[in-house]
């Protein structure tokens, strides 16, 4: 089970107040029990959103909010010579990630960390491809955490966001408006050749939206 488990947390990380907040940042039993859900569902949303990363030609690769890992996984099966690297703010997904990941983390291809969107712990220019998969909606400020993805990608790298809203009362036309405010954070971020999407799903569609960064290192500075 978990090593933080009753009123022992790491230092610094707040209980989660309610299963919402336990999908932010998953913590103590129930932590646990959220993190093997996550394990099990919601293949063929994750399915889809790592086929847009174009990984066949990716060889660093960022995903922030790894949870249980298994998207890790999926990316360093899919992308044979390519480094996978991941940040989580929960500690109880950074175990579990990193023993569902247990052989890539030996070899040196899975990098996995405690850490934060909004501070990335990685050099500029890092990665050619970052994405998350509902995450972005416990994003503090979105923009700023949108810029800090910018800064750790390549000039030519290309980012993908995607959400499946699921908070009370959410219908196709929740999906819709996080595509355009995506879009648009998206834009003021200082991505170019950006597209949303909508793809159809149970019980509400899932939105993504693609950025890519300029391949003009002085276009790109000037964004």
């Amino acid at each position: 089970m978990n090593a933080h488990a009753g009123s022992c947390l790491p230092p610094g990380e707040l209980r989660p107040r309610n299963i919402h907040e336990q999908f932010g940042n998953p913590t103590g039993p129930m932590g646990w029990l959220v993190g093997q859900v996550m394990a099990v569902k919601n293949a063929a949303r994750s399915r889809w959103v790592l086929s847009l990363l174009r990984l066949e030609s990716a060889s660093d690769v960022l995903e922030v909010g790894f949870g249980s890992g298994v998207d890790v996984r999926r990316v360093a099966r899919l992308a044979l010579s390519a480094r996978v690297s991941g940040v989580d703010r929960s500690r109880e997904m950074l175990r579990q990630a990193r023993r569902r990941n247990a052989a890539g983390v030996a070899a040196g291809r899975v990098d996995l960390r405690p850490g934060s969107v909004e501070a990335l712990p990685f050099a500029n220019a890092t990665f050619d491809r970052a994405f998350s998969i509902n995450s972005v909606q416990f994003w503090p400020d979105r923009r700023r955490c949108l810029r800090e993805l910018r800064r750790v990608l390549r000039p030519g790298g290309l980012a993908v966001i995607a959400i499946q809203p699921r908070n009370k009362g959410a219908t196709a036309a929740t999906s819709a408006e996080w595509r355009e405010r995506l879009e648009a954070e998206f834009l003021d971020a200082g991505f170019t050749a950006i597209h949303g999407l909508l793809r159809d799903a149970r019980p509400v569609p899932v939105a993504c939206v693609v950025g890519e960064v300029a391949s003009d290192p002085e276009l790109a500075a000037t964004l």
